[in-house]
């Protein structure tokens, strides 16, 4: 049996609710995949209410029995969680339901296509609610991590926005709408509801502000334009309709704690986009100290975090018994710190390789190199809670790019420095990264063929970078301005002249990279690279890459194709 039933779940034209209702999975296959996706997806999600969510399933399944067609956005909702969950898949769950990974990997896209069927139906079938609200935010949440849907993801992101401000949920807390609520009553689960689907919007605003892409340096949400509590940090069983039960303090882990830890990131990154628009948008360099007491802001909230999400030893054994009630607490500790150290990497990354050689900003290079290595770190240690909490980080974009991203600011790393006392240990780390990237080529080629092509636009840049350097006399001051380390740098195999310098004339690691690499049209970089390809690619990278001067390596991490669509971490 596959996720989807063995049905015919293919997108008509203009399905009717009864056309879409037949695509539904047998009630006990639903009732798996939804136990799984409230067990492995919601912890890092957090917006829906798992309880009512559950109840208005059934309800739908009760209701098809009965003749009666439920309403568009519920169904959109459920088909959003199942393919929610068809992409968090777990061999224990296949086993469950008899299927196998390839279905999976289809139901993801025929479950999604549906949803958006919905959501897009000539006869507009999705009206404002909550329900349709947290249906498309749900979507957009599982496609930001699926191959074929960017797009979709920035259209339903705007559809949200949209949606939301109809239902007023912007002025969800100003005194009138409080009094409202005391004077007439209202459902407590549907306000809490719409906290926590607002903020998660926030939030990926936020955190998208500060990610790299085309939205780096700016964002939507205002904070003086909005009055939303944030959601209540309390389980789900404690909110009911009538009001919440009880309310804890963040200090005490809830089946929220992750939810506020993400809000308070991407908080951090909005203070670091006020603080420096001229940089983001290219005007002028910003004055050190304010990157040097942004820093300071993100040490102290790591600092602060409760001591069920901190990393050290004593914090770690203290929250043993926290892991072992909840044990999702585990994961959300590590997908924290692995958002933090990145932004302090992007923080930092203009100054980074200028701090080897000028002590005014080696803060910043020690910063950058030491929260690249805790992001490989913490990936690694994702994959040794893969069997407590069953996500397998080698499927979710977000989590590749940053991957990338830490292994590149390494890699840069050593190929600036490469006569550092300990460049072959940090080479082999870079390297060690590869077989982590390597993983997701089994989950998903065309999120390999992503990080593939930034690779090798960043290869493709260098060879024509390196090309015009090449092509001048040995030893002229023209050569060594075009590498400005050259007078103290000697790369492997490369000849060095009686003044100890390196010959740039005739280059013959260059001539040794894969001719995919050598090519200059955008259209011929993204090539289906086999396993050995693809490893030299990467070794090649590290072990070419030229020692440019700071501005020449900027230029190059802007060639990077950063995706548009991140914002779970």
């Amino acid at each position: 049996m596959s996720l989807a039933g063995k049905r015919n779940i293919g997108e008509p034209d203009a399905p009717s609710i009864v056309d879409i209702t037949r695509k539904l999975p047998p009630l006990w296959q639903a009732r798996e995949l939804f136990n799984h996706f409230a067990e492995v997806l919601q912890p890092t999600y957090g917006v829906l209410h798992i309880p009512s969510c559950r109840k208005m399933m059934e309800s739908i399944y009760e209701g098809i029995v009965e003749g009666k067609e439920p309403p568009a956005a519920d169904l959109m909702l459920i088909f959003s969680i199942f393919a929610g969950t068809a992409l968090g898949w777990t061999p224990a769950l296949l086993e469950r339901l008899d299927a196998t990974s390839e279905e999976a990997k289809a139901a993801l896209l025929a479950y999604s296509r549906i949803a958006l069927a919905i959501l897009d139906h000539p006869a507009r079938l999705i009206e404002p609610s909550t329900t349709a609200l947290i249906a498309m935010g749900t979507l957009g949440h599982i496609l930001v991590n699926t191959d074929g849907f960017p797009v979709r993801v920035q259209i339903l992101r705007h559809h949200c926005h949209l949606m939301s401000r109809e239902l007023n949920i912007h002025r969800l807390d100003t005194a009138k709408a409080r009094e409202e609520r005391r004077l007439k009553g209202c459902n407590m689960i549907d306000v809490e509801v719409q906290r926590r689907a607002w903020w998660s919007m926030v939030a990926s605003d936020w955190l998208l502000s500060f990610s790299g892409g085309p939205q780096e340096g700016a964002y939507i949400f205002q904070p003086k334009h909005m009055n939303v509590n944030m959601p209540s940090n309390t389980d789900d069983e404690l909110i009911t309709k009538t009001g919440i039960q009880q309310e804890f303090p963040l200090s005490v882990a809830t089946s929220m704690s992750a939810f506020h830890a993400r809000v308070q990131c991407s908080d951090l990154c909005r203070q670091v986009i006020d603080a420096l628009p001229s940089i983001l948008l290219d005007s002028q360099e910003p004055n050190y100290d304010t990157i040097l007491e942004l820093d300071t802001r993100f040490h102290q909230h790591i600092a602060n975090l409760p001591v069920y999400f901190k990393l050290d030893a004593e914090s770690i054994e203290q929250s043993q018994q926290i892991c072992k009630e909840r044990p999702y607490i585990a994961w959300q500790r590590v997908t924290v710190h692995f958002s933090l150290h990145t932004r302090l990497c992007r923080l930092h990354r203009q100054y980074h390789l200028e701090g080897i050689t000028n002590p005014k900003y080696a803060y910043s290079h020690m910063v950058c190199i030491r929260s690249a290595h805790k992001v490989l770190e913490l990936r690694r240690a994702m994959d040794d809670l893969n069997p407590v909490i069953g996500l397998k980080p080698a499927r979710f974009w977000t989590v590749m790019h940053h991957v990338f991203f830490a292994a590149l600011i390494l890699a840069m790393d050593v190929s600036f420095n490469p006569a550092a006392p300990d460049a072959a240990a940090r080479k082999a780390k870079v390297l060690a990264a590869y077989e982590t990237l390597e993983q997701s080529k089994r989950e998903s080629n065309d999120l390999m063929e992503g990080i593939q092509k930034n690779l090798q636009t960043l290869m493709s840049t260098l060879h024509k970078q390196r090309s015009q350097t090449s092509v001048l006399p040995k030893g002229t001051p023209a050569a060594r301005e075009g590498i400005p380390g050259a007078s103290r740098v000697s790369y492997e195999n490369q000849p060095i002249n009686a003044a100890g310098e390196a010959t740039i004339l005739q280059d013959e690691s260059l001539a040794a990279l894969p001719s995919s690499l050598m090519a200059v049209d955008d259209n011929s970089l993204v090539n289906s690279l086999g396993e050995e390809d693809w490893e030299r690619l990467w070794s090649d990278f590290v072990a070419v890459a030229p020692d440019l001067d700071v501005p020449q390596w900027n230029s190059l991490l802007e060639d990077v194709d950063f995706p548009s669509n991140l914002g779970i971490f």
